[in-house]
């Protein structure tokens, strides 16, 4: 109430100013947030590389500049970008919503759901006189037309997307040229992971991309708030989840907890802890600066940058695709170090196949839940 009273204090104090101002701010401001993603981006990936540690095999690739996934992108994206394991085209929906916003016309042309990751191809297409790109790469393109013509998706500002009306975090968002005139594609990725909660859906979803338009005018020119639709996701988040196995002790008395396996046609997660006894970390330094050395000293911590899944005859399996690794003190003074691989499914299981870093190998049995 207070807010709205304030609100009303300041229109009363200030006149409408001229539109042309309005429309400089506008640019001023979004200009300044495409900035601003640019060095989140770098900053995010200078943090990555020093503290979460995106993981990869030999011949493998940061998840922010390669993508593995089910969708075609069957204009623009190299074949390295998705791959047909048998029941992974059955996940794909397609030509699931369309929305104009004035001269833009946006479609979501395919979606997949594995039950841990989330996969959009969306394509906007300038429909009125024909568009020259300047040049550039396509993402930098792709904001450049939402710029000229007031309007933007609300997560590329803040990186979330919607899923059954809750705000879940993006994860990869790239672009590439289209086949058609004046279109872009873009490709979101996301772990369906917000306010420190996964979600886990089933059944019918429903996602929403909201639309920021720069003024009413914008806004009233257009059919939609949204870039929306649902699709049904059926039974993947348990469908896909192996039975976990017993905490694996190490030659070093630190324990291996694995507390998630999903091993789907597109994606292979692996969520665990290590975790180390007091006696172990009784010594950690209390200055931040210190006390991230004596982290990185750790074998164990050490081990996780070379993290790969491996068959019972030491073949390597799939490419590793993400992953990161993070730390947790406990009340008792032990520490955790947490972890995630993040990889592409391979067609070479065998019956018992193993998560190694290290000279470390802990045993995973290809024994699903259902």
């Amino acid at each position: 109430m207070e807010e709205k009273n304030l609100q009303k204090k300041l229109e009363r104090a200030f006149p409408d100013v001229p539109k042309v101002f309005h429309d400089r701010l506008w640019e001023t401001a979004e200009a300044l947030r495409r900035e601003d993603q640019k060095m989140k981006s770098r900053k995010i990936m200078r943090f990555a590389l020093t503290c979460l540690l995106i993981l990869s095999l030999t011949g493998g690739a940061l998840a922010a500049a390669k993508h593995y996934g089910v969708l075609n992108f069957n204009s623009g994206w190299d074949d390295s970008h998705y791959f047909t394991l048998p029941g992974a085209e059955d996940m794909i929906r397609y030509d699931l919503a369309k929305a104009r916003t004035g001269e833009l016309l946006w479609t979501v042309k395919e979606a997949a759901y594995d039950g841990r990751v989330l996969r959009i191809l969306y394509a906007v297409q300038y429909t009125g006189a024909s568009v020259a790109w300047t040049g550039g790469d396509a993402y930098s393109e792709y904001q450049d037309l939402l710029l000229s013509h007031g309007v933007s998706l609300q997560c590329d500002g803040t990186g979330e997307i919607f899923v059954n009306s809750r705000a879940v975090n993006l994860e990869t968002v790239d672009a590439c040229f289209g086949e058609a005139a004046g279109e872009i594609e873009c490709w979101v990725d996301c772990r369906l992971e917000g306010g420190g909660e996964k979600m886990r859906p089933e059944g019918e979803i429903a996602v929403s991309m909201p639309f920021r338009f720069r003024d009413d005018a914008v806004r009233g020119n257009s059919d939609a708030d949204a870039l929306a639709f649902t699709m049904n996701v059926g039974d993947a988040a348990g469908k896909y989840a192996l039975r976990l196995p017993a905490p694996c002790a190490l030659d070093t008395g630190a324990v291996v907890e694995i507390t998630d396996l999903h091993f789907s046609p597109v994606t292979v997660f692996i969520d665990g802890i290590i975790h180390l006894p007091g006696e172990r970390t009784k010594d950690k330094p209390e200055e931040i600066e210190k006390y991230w050395d004596w982290v990185a000293s750790i074998p164990e911590y050490a081990a996780l940058f070379d993290l790969r899944l491996e068959n019972a005859d030491g073949e390597t399996l799939g490419e590793s695709t993400g992953g990161y690794t993070g730390d947790q003190v406990n009340e008792d003074g032990s520490l955790d170090l947490l972890f995630r691989y993040e990889g592409t499914p391979s067609e070479k299981y065998t019956e018992t196949n193993y998560l190694r870093f290290g000279d470390w190998r802990v045993p995973i049995k290809l024994e699903y839940q259902q």
